[in-house]
């Protein structure tokens, strides 16, 4: 079968607790899209002024002090984080700081034209990384 792929829709992250989840998102612009709130399939849309999508699966059972699929010793396959571009890195970092929300790595220049930020972790230790493009 072939189709065409139109766009990334959004990624889903599971937490442990929707408030608690939700309130750390929302500091990064995220907001509640009532027509993707479904408590029956445990699944909450947040929409950011850029139209970038998450979904919050608030179904998770806390696992202790790491992320499964990246602090386990044992790399089993998963998706392990979701990356956004921001249009300043510094302005990210300031940001971070004031916030009280670590950087576990970077930010460092990568291959391919990125500055990244890895391993910011959300409540429920999950992971996201930050780009910012450095231009040519």
């Amino acid at each position: 079968m072939h189709f065409n792929q139109l766009a990334f829709d959004h990624v889903g992250i599971r937490v442990t607790d929707l408030s608690v989840a939700e309130a750390f998102y929302r500091k990064f612009g995220f907001v509640r899209d009532p027509e993707e709130f479904a408590p029956e399939v445990h699944a909450c849309g947040l929409v950011h002024p850029t139209g970038l999508r998450i979904h919050l699966i608030f179904n998770g059972v806390a696992a202790g002090e790491g992320n499964v699929l990246l602090d386990a010793p044992i790399k089993r396959p998963g998706y392990t984080h979701a990356a956004f571009i921001v249009e300043s890195m510094d302005a990210l970092v300031a940001w971070l700081e004031r916030e009280g929300i670590a950087i576990s790595e970077g930010p460092t220049i990568m291959g391919h034209g990125r500055r990244n930020v890895c391993f910011i972790r959300d409540p429920d230790r999950n992971v996201l990384e930050f780009n910012e493009i450095i231009a040519a």
